[in-house]
């Protein structure tokens, strides 16, 4: 019962499961990769991750770096703090107040492009657009990368490397 009281805090009061429930255990999923820290029994006595990291970021995604799990040290810091405004935006205590998962998954697809401080150079690749070697510059297609494709790039990955990027784990 322990178990379901923390992952799904309204069903303490409403002995309902339901689709927002559903939206609070994903954004404590988000919470677990964002952090690289187990949901419950790291915090102390009755407080689980998403207690901890509301706290410790004051619920602002700006202070994620004080939570980053430092595997993610090569993701960009956008990426990440995009991540982890919508784990906050699913463990919001109130059900009514989180997304359904069709709005999580649209939030999720459009990561905000960082934004660029007068005078700060970019590095560029020839063609218009930023790029680095971690972090080459993504290509616009309609459509989805094809199985080829796909495999292609898990070869030429190392596998003791981290992700390039959140959002491709």
């Amino acid at each position: 019962m322990l178990f379901v009281v923390r992952n799904y805090p309204e069903y303490a009061y409403t002995l309902k499961v339901d689709e927002k429930s559903d939206v609070y255990s994903f954004g404590v999923v988000l919470l677990e990769l964002v952090t690289g820290r187990k949901p419950v029994g790291e915090f102390g006595d009755g407080v689980d991750i998403v207690q901890w990291a509301k706290m410790m970021t004051n619920s602002s995604k700006e202070q994620v770096m004080k939570i980053l799990d430092p595997r993610l040290s090569t993701v960009p810091l956008q990426e990440v703090m995009h991540v982890f405004y919508v784990a906050l935006l699913c463990t919001e205590e109130q059900s009514v107040q989180r997304p359904t998962m069709r709005e999580v998954v649209q939030i999720l697809s459009e990561l905000p492009k960082p934004a660029n401080k007068q005078g700060e150079d970019v590095p560029n690749s020839g063609d218009g657009s930023a790029s680095s070697p971690l972090h080459p510059a993504p290509v616009e297609t309609n459509e989805a990368p094809t199985v080829e494709a796909r495999d292609q790039q898990q070869q030429t990955s190392s596998p003791s490397s981290p992700p390039p990027d959140l959002i491709s784990i």
